[in-house]
């Protein structure tokens, strides 16, 4: 799943017509639900954002949970520092423990406490990536930043975002054309030279990519760059009062869920 397929999806889903504004209030407001309620209502912004995204929005399931599955390898990454502890075998206090190792004069154990920790944040993780894989599918960045604008938010930001985000796809394709060099003169054998060849790559990243930024600086300069970069929207929007009675009537009902489960 590369940067260049997800930007053409956003602009070729079946939810395209909507008004980037009704999708962003929509992802925001089933944000703050999910990292203040209960287990249960991240479940169900879960399933009910995947409905949005791959019945409604038509997006192909394998990519949805690719990028699932991509999203939460950095939350795996993160599970030894929740979840283990350590502490001298003499000096430990006795705490309710999944599991425990003995490493010389130190006991490694995971405590049930922090399982039950991994496991709220787990569903909270879930939850918050469906409604930013929402936004991400179905409103085209330039869509995002215009909304950004009319929210009177200082253009110099979003100028910077708007360069970030071009230059996200920039690197993406120096870095792969680089990997594909490397690989064709047979580097990235071995752990050394992995290490070895993942160094040059990002020593020349670094090198050609300041020269795409030098060059896109002149290009600004000599077609007259002023105060600010302007975005124009060549799509029209529609309301749909179908998809508006649904949202208000999901939030009402997660709502009310929440408030059933003790929230």
């Amino acid at each position: 799943m590369i940067g260049q397929q997800l930007d053409s999806l956003s602009y070729q889903n079946r939810l395209r017509f909507l008004p980037p504004e009704h999708k962003l209030l929509l992802a925001g407001v089933l944000i703050v639900l999910a990292l203040t309620g209960h287990e249960w209502l991240q479940m169900a912004i879960c399933v009910w954002m995947g409905v949005w995204v791959t019945v409604y929005a038509r997006i192909p399931v394998r990519i949805f949970c690719g990028f699932f599955i991509l999203s939460l390898s950095f939350f795996v990454l993160g599970l030894p520092a929740l979840l283990l502890e350590a502490a001298r075998a003499d000096a430990a206090t006795v705490v309710q423990t999944v599991a425990a190792w003995k490493v010389g004069p130190y006991l490694v154990y995971i405590p049930a406490s922090a399982v039950d920790k991994v496991w709220v944040l787990f569903w909270r993780t879930m939850a918050s990536l469906a409604c930013f894989a929402f936004v991400l599918f179905t409103v085209p960045f330039a869509e995002i930043l215009q909304v950004l604008r009319k929210l009177k938010l200082p253009a110099i930001v979003t100028d910077l975002l708007m360069i970030m985000y071009r230059f996200i796809f920039v690197l993406l394709g120096i870095s792969h054309q680089l990997w594909i060099a490397q690989r064709a003169r047979g580097g990235h054998r071995g752990f050394r030279g992995m290490l070895r060849d993942a160094s040059g790559l990002a020593a020349q990243l670094f090198v050609r990519a300041m020269r795409k930024y030098d060059a896109l600086s002149k290009g600004m300069a000599a077609r007259g760059f002023g105060e600010s970069l302007q975005v124009l929207s060549l799509h029209t929007h529609s309301r749909s009062r179908r998809y508006e009675a649904e949202s208000i009537a999901g939030c009402l009902l997660l709502i009310l869920l929440e408030w059933w489960t003790g929230g």
